[in-house]
């Protein structure tokens, strides 16, 4: 008999290489897109710029809002991305697929654009990414594993000795055992983007 809730490190430890696969996808599209973005000439693109410019606008929208505010609209949106990827990963794992590559491509673009235009990428990277990076990565690829776990064993090859309807039963007890864990993490990496990193920013840039 199955239990209701799993230890969140033993989940974890269960799918290290689900976590390897996740983790891979993201910087791999990161570096494919930092080489391409020079060649590409992205922000002479209209198409490109346009998007550019919505992402602006929406960051523009959170940043004039109060703090809190700012900080949960963050969270919302963040917390909405990876559910996606959970509770759409049992279609063949094609969800987390597509948001753990568009996410690391975007970065990616972003920094070779902003290398190409002189920009400090090391003190954007220290100063602007990780010190919220190292909460809320750690989420998206625990969303990405678990998402890309659902679409492989619900649908390609069902776990060790259960059917398929058992396998998502048991992904998804997993699921639900570190759901508390993708929230604080998703929480302290929105205040942190919030309140510390625009100060940071500030202080090198």
């Amino acid at each position: 008999m199955l239990r209701l809730f799993f230890p969140p490190q033993q989940v974890i430890r269960d799918n290290r290489s689900w976590l390897v696969i996740s983790s891979s996808i993201f910087f791999i599209c990161i570096a494919v897109f930092f080489l391409a973005a020079p060649a590409a000439d992205l922000p002479a693109d209209e198409a490109a710029a346009g998007q550019f410019n919505q992402l602006l606008g929406f960051f523009d929208f959170i940043m004039d809002a109060p703090p809190v505010i700012s900080a949960l609209l963050i969270f919302m949106n963040n917390f909405l991305s990876m559910a996606q990827m959970l509770l759409l990963g049992v279609i063949a794992g094609i969800s987390p697929l597509i948001t753990l590559g568009l996410n690391g491509a975007l970065v990616g673009a972003l920094f070779g654009i902003s290398a190409g235009q002189g920009a400090p990428l090391l003190q954007m990277i220290v100063f602007g990414i990780l010190p919220h990076g190292i909460f809320e990565l750690p989420a998206f690829f625990l969303c990405g594993a678990l998402g890309l776990k659902f679409g492989y064993h619900c649908v390609a090859s069902p776990l060790p000795g259960m059917t398929r309807l058992q396998s998502f039963r048991y992904i998804w007890k997993e699921t639900i055992s570190v759901l508390p864990l993708i929230v604080l993490l998703l929480l302290c990496a929105a205040f942190i983007e919030i309140l510390v990193t625009p100060h940071l920013l500030e202080r090198v840039l």
